[in-house]
């Protein structure tokens, strides 16, 4: 079976377990906590914006898993459903569940493996920001994070797909996280954190907050 095959497999039974979840989509308003008080105090509104894109760039085991996850948690916690879309194929389940999440209430969509190089590794993360997509417009999911890679992919493709995230996350008004790496093209985000240290207390640095009507830059331990 080809690697396009196998893609429209897995966006066919995306589809179908967003049909069993999803009710009308929810306008949500608001905020989600981050699960970090030291964090929501930085950011504008006190949490990451409902209906948005927050982009948490840092390298490896700089915290920006572990973040989305607490966020995830929150977004369980008020009776909601959450995804992650686990491009890079990076997720540890049992360490999910050690943060608190609710695995019955975490979707996990992994894209189809193809050859590293060339057009596969584009279909791969192709496949991921789509699968992100309609996670995000559906509005059966309170938050959405996303760990896709976007260096195999062109960078006026990636451009074009992240504002398909960000106008299917104002659709369905979901809180869209997408975990990123420093040198990763600039995205339309309405909030970006920059992580950086241990992953278990990393520093965290606010370097845009358009989400509050301008841009601004703070820092939380």
């Amino acid at each position: 079976m080809g690697a396009a095959s196998r893609q429209r497999e897995v966006l066919e039974e995306l589809r179908r377990q967003i049909h069993l979840l999803e009710r009308k989509p929810a306008r949500r308003a608001g905020v989600l906590p981050s699960g970090r008080p030291e964090v929501d105090a930085l950011l504008p509104g006190g949490g990451f914006p409902c209906g948005s894109v927050t982009d948490l760039v840092g390298g490896p085991a700089s915290g920006k898993t572990e973040l989305a996850l607490r966020a995830l948690r929150e977004a369980q916690e008020s009776g909601a459903f959450a995804a992650y879309v686990d491009g890079r194929g990076e997720l540890y389940p049992p360490a999910a569940v050690a943060l608190g999440i609710d695995p019955a209430r975490l979707l996990i969509v992994r894209p189809p493996a193809g050859e590293r190089g060339g057009g596969e590794a584009c279909r791969e993360a192709m496949g991921g920001l789509w699968a992100a997509e309609a996670l995000l417009a559906s509005g059966a999911f309170a938050a959405v994070a996303v760990d896709v890679s976007l260096r195999p992919v062109p960078p006026r493709r990636a451009e074009a797909m992240l504002r398909r995230l960000r106008s299917a996350a104002e659709k369905g008004g979901a809180a869209a996280l997408r975990l990123g790496a420093p040198r990763d093209p600039s995205t339309p985000a309405a909030l970006r954190l920059e992580l950086s240290g241990a992953e278990r207390s990393p520093a965290v640095r606010l370097v845009r907050g358009s989400a509050a009507g301008g841009e601004g830059e703070g820092d939380a331990a």
